[in-house]
């Protein structure tokens, strides 16, 4: 039973809109810029989106501003393809888990109001939750509670048949709360959506409002946040882009069916790249109008809590809904999201105030790579163009051979079959998709940025297979034929 006894005020919140100096409005978003280090790269940044849209790797808008600069804004593709209705800077894009930085900010408000404490355990506010009195809600914030991911389609066979159907909060939390826990609640990080589900339910037993009221009225108005909100399920929201995957050959699909009630405070906002920036602008504002959070309690939000990998040296590490990655000398406090059809990404670097938002309606967009890639060129290191990938003529007999089932992850397995004389991959609860050989051991997917390389033993049996995305590498031994 959820503890609605609480009195709760805010509405002194109503009564304020922080004026902010990156503005929402097209004509400011796109019009002449000055003289400063972004628009010297103007040229460089373009050729290299221009790029990005070629090989059909992205449909979106871009923001990039840095201190008090004209910020660049450039929109590309269609934000629905059936209408010919093409992006642009007031385009909505799902964020996904972008999202959670907005949960955990209500989360702060609310213990900053007195309302809740981050060290309480979890059933001080949600009475009901098993295994409740050992988690607590910074277990919850920080991906350390051990609760199992409501998303694992290895754990939920009927996954993508049940993300088509709308749950209340209650039911999707029943959906894991009775399965064991990982790990021991604090003991290391393990992604999952499942905590910022319970954080959901927290924000709404605490407050006695919906999670979508909750931040409209505290966090959205106040910012003069006016195009960004949570998406109802079934609600028809202006200028919103619908989602896609692009198959190859010039061809899209519409995203696989989402309901949104499924994502909640996990990944079910939408927002605009300006948006973003104003929001993005305040939370690293040291002398911002505390009206929504104190300086105080946003810099809880971006201390390097966890590290994300288990022996603690990639020097990324995960705070309040917030990735804080510390691995060169420009520290980068980020985070991006991906939800069916839409890719995100969201980046600031304090030490030189720029801001760089990605907003793709192409699921399969490495949005956390393009944001990373247009800081090299504002910065002016190394990065790479993407490049469109020519196939070769392989005879499909060379493909028996690589059929069979690899293991890329402790829960996710990739299985390779010939279909139709054509080399598929598919991961565990993900679609299939062709791989196009350029070698007799080396394919490329056109869907995603992936290629695949195959080692082979001196008998010319297989031995595994290397994936690489996003700059990582990730050999899977070949387990089963």
């Amino acid at each position: 039973m959820l503890n609605q006894n609480r009195s709760f005020s805010k509405q002194k919140k109503l009564s304020m809109t922080a004026t902010l100096t990156i503005n929402a409005s097209d004509d400011v978003l796109t019009g002449s810029v000055s003289v400063d280090p972004i628009s010297k790269r103007l040229d460089e940044i373009e050729a290299y989106l221009g790029a990005y849209v070629e090989v059909k790797r992205f449909s979106g808008t871009v923001l990039i501003a840095q201190a008090n600069n004209s910020p660049i804004v450039r929109s590309y593709g269609l934000a629905n393809r059936e209408h010919k209705v093409v992006n642009a800077p007031a385009t909505k894009f799902r964020i996904g888990s972008v999202t959670k930085q907005f949960t955990a900010v209500a989360i702060l408000q609310l213990q900053e109001e007195g309302f809740l404490d981050l060290q309480a355990p979890i059933s001080t506010y949600l009475s009901d939750y098993a295994k409740g009195d050992c988690i607590t809600v910074h277990h919850l914030l920080t991906h350390t509670s051990g609760i199992s991911e409501y998303l694992n389609p290895e754990v939920f066979p009927d996954l993508l048949e049940w993300m088509r159907q709308s749950s209340t909060l209650a039911q999707l939390v029943e959906r894991f709360e009775a399965l064991p826990l990982e790990f021991s609640p604090g003991e290391r990080f393990s992604y999952s959506n499942s905590g910022y589900i319970l954080l959901t339910q927290i924000i709404e037993a605490v407050s006695g409002q919906p999670y979508a009221d909750y931040l409209q009225v505290n966090v959205f108005d106040p910012l003069g946040m006016k195009s960004t909100g949570y998406e109802r399920p079934q609600t028809v929201v202006a200028d919103l882009a619908q989602g896609y995957l692009y198959v190859g050959d010039e061809a899209y699909l519409q995203a696989m069916p989402l309901d949104m009630s499924i994502p909640q405070g996990a990944g079910g906002l939408y927002s605009t790249v300006a948006d973003l920036a104003v929001w993005t602008q305040w939370l690293h504002d040291k002398h911002a109008d505390s009206i929504v959070l104190s300086a105080v309690a946003k810099e809880m939000l971006m201390q390097p809590v966890v590290p994300m990998d288990a022996d603690g040296e990639s020097g990324v590490y995960y705070g309040y809904g917030l990735v804080v990655d510390a691995r060169s000398e420009r520290q980068c406090v980020c985070h991006d999201g991906g939800i069916s059809g839409f890719s995100s990404a969201l980046a600031y670097y304090p030490k030189e105030a720029l801001t760089i938002a990605v907003l793709s309606n192409l699921e399969t967009t490495a949005s956390a790579l393009v944001a990373e890639d247009l800081a090299s060129i504002v910065f002016g290191k190394p990065y790479e163009l993407p490049g469109q990938r020519e196939a070769i003529e392989l005879d499909s007999s060379v493909y028996g051979k690589y059929v069979g089932l690899y293991q890329l992850l402790p829960k996710m397995q990739i299985t390779l079959r010939v279909v139709d004389g054509e080399l598929t991959a598919q991961a565990t609860g993900q679609g299939a998709f062709v791989l196009y050989p350029t070698s007799e051991t080396e394919f490329f997917a056109q869907v995603a940025d992936i290629t695949v390389t195959f080692s082979l033993a001196e008998n010319n049996t297989v031995k595994g297979l290397t994936l690489y995305q996003l700059g990582k590498a990730m050999f899977a031994p070949k387990v089963s034929e």
